[in-house]
């Protein structure tokens, strides 16, 4: 089970997809704001410890209502079941920018400085997307060398998965190497964390097909 730490990638609003896109134009058409996320993006460069934890589990079945892998273990999603469950396999992964980040953050609040404390979270935000898209590669990579292709991802917190499959997926990868662990609520600590599943196989999904926002109900409601 591959961990992958402190590795090279680049903090850049310019890659940002989406509506991450479109929310960061909007932040730094204020010029009030300008400087001050100039200075959280150098800072956040400096803070962040991206990790990668992943590994790859076969799918043994499927009943309508669960993925069912690694010796038994069940993802409790009906969508993963719907659009996993003819893959062989299924990789588990966990990305994070680290903890001293969020830490900061923390100390910034504490001293009322919440205008940079909000600007610092938001280029963490960026960061834990962008060691995402590192994650991406990674998975697309192993998938060519397979012969295969990978799905879109699939996230534990959506309407269709609870946020306690957490507890599976920290078991599952080697999430403690990267200093990840889930709590009891199911959220990752590092906050700045974000797990999901992506199927491997000749005939999945593919995120040139679809996306995982399709299958969630509160997508209109999501900033990222």
């Amino acid at each position: 089970m591959p961990a992958l730490k402190n590795f090279a990638f680049t903090i850049d609003p310019s890659l940002a997809a989406g509506r991450w896109s479109d929310r960061l134009s909007r932040l730094a058409d204020r010029s009030a704001w300008q400087e001050m996320w100039d200075s959280a993006l150098a800072e956040a460069r400096d803070l962040v410890r991206p990790g990668i934890a992943y590994a790859v589990h076969p799918v043994t079945g499927s009943d309508g209502e669960r993925l069912i892998i690694a010796d038994g273990r069940a993802l409790e999603s009906a969508v993963l079941a719907q659009l996993f469950g003819g893959a062989p396999e299924v990789v588990l992964a966990i990305f994070t920018a680290g903890p001293l980040l969020e830490r900061r953050v923390a100390e910034l609040e504490a001293a009322g400085d919440y205008p940079a404390a909000f600007v610092l979270d938001i280029a963490g935000s960026l960061a834990v997307n962008q060691v995402g898209q590192v994650a991406e590669g990674v998975i697309q990579e192993l998938a060519a060398s397979k012969g295969v292709k990978a799905s879109i991802p699939l996230n534990p917190g959506t309407t269709h998965w609870p946020l306690s499959a957490n507890h599976v997926l920290v078991e599952l990868t080697p999430a403690a190497e990267i200093g990840v662990q889930a709590l009891e609520s199911g959220l990752l600590r590092p906050f700045k964390s974000i797990s999901y599943a992506v199927a491997l196989g000749k005939d999945v999904l593919t995120p040139d097909q679809g996306s995982s926002c399709d299958y969630c109900e509160t997508r209109d409601l999501c900033l990222l």
